[in-house]
């Protein structure tokens, strides 16, 4: 048999207020060792590995495509809880934690206006390319604000190679510019000021601010405002992508065997528009 051996899990999304099973052909979603933003290994119906992230050279991520509202896939069998990030082909976000095999349906509420989609971002390369997160924004989608939370620092020889952007393609730090990942916790985006004056760089990308610089070298306050991201529609350049800025020279073994450089959960809080 194509997944012999394997264990296979089988989870339908349920409408919470209509008790109808979610009828989904092209939304897609991501497997995380449960508790860890790590991408799990996974099976399809055929058997075939479905190698969602090649952590050590800093590929894109691949998210699963599900059929009927049903995400199926087979791991190994030693896998006994694992957690799911969901997007829909309507947009709507839903973090699935905690589920195991014997979970075969999970009640979902797609008639609310508010989400938030969570991407888990394992790092174990040093180069700077931008790399695809799996996800596309969907039409309709307002993305209000981005945070991080570093759940295991980056690793590198300093500080400055441990800085990244989040954003689309096009656009890789429209929402976060300049992220310090090297230490653990929740990284806030606030402006870049020792002095609270506006200055060049902040850390919140320009697709979720508009700002002015108050004169030479920012010596005069300026002006700052937020600005939400509106996806007018699902295109290529709407796909959600990370990059670090600069090249790390990594410590110690960095291999998929070790998943020791670094470990995030990256949070897009949005709102999403009742649009046909």
């Amino acid at each position: 048999m194509a997944n012999e051996g394997k264990r296979e899990w089988f989870i339908k999304l349920v409408d919470s207020r209509t008790k109808k099973f979610v009828n989904d052909d092209t939304g897609v979603f991501a497997v995380y060792t449960a508790g860890s933003p790590v991408l799990l290994q996974i099976n399809n119906a055929a058997g075939s590995d479905v190698k969602q992230q090649v952590t050590d050279l800093g590929d894109d991520h691949r998210t699963v495509t599900m059929t009927d509202g049903t995400l199926r896939f087979w791991t190994d069998r030693t896998v006994s809880a694992v957690d799911i990030s969901v997007l829909t082909a309507g947009g709507r976000a839903y973090w699935l934690d905690g589920n195991t095999q014997s979970q075969h349906r999970i009640d979902v509420d797609p008639h609310q206006q508010n989400y938030v989609l969570v991407i888990g971002l394992n790092d174990q390369a040093s180069a700077t390319n931008i790399r695809k997160l799996g996800f596309q924004m969907k039409k309709g989608m307002i993305v209000n604000d981005v945070f991080v939370n570093v759940v295991a620092g980056f690793t590198g020889v300093s500080a400055t190679d441990n800085i990244w952007n989040i954003g689309r393609s096009g656009q890789v730090d429209g929402f976060l510019n300049g992220i310090a990942m090297k230490a653990t916790g929740l990284k806030i985006p606030a402006l870049a000021s020792t002095t609270g004056l506006v200055i060049a760089v902040e850390v919140r990308g320009t697709e979720l601010i508009r700002y002015s610089t108050g004169g030479a070298a920012a010596t005069q306050q300026g002006w700052l405002t937020r600005v939400p991201y509106v996806a007018v529609t699902a295109v290529a350049s709407n796909n959600l992508v990370a990059r670090r800025t600069s090249t790390a020279v990594l410590v110690g073994t960095i291999n998929a065997a070790s998943n020791t450089a670094g470990k995030a959960y990256i949070y897009y809080s949005y709102t999403l528009l009742p649009m046909p």
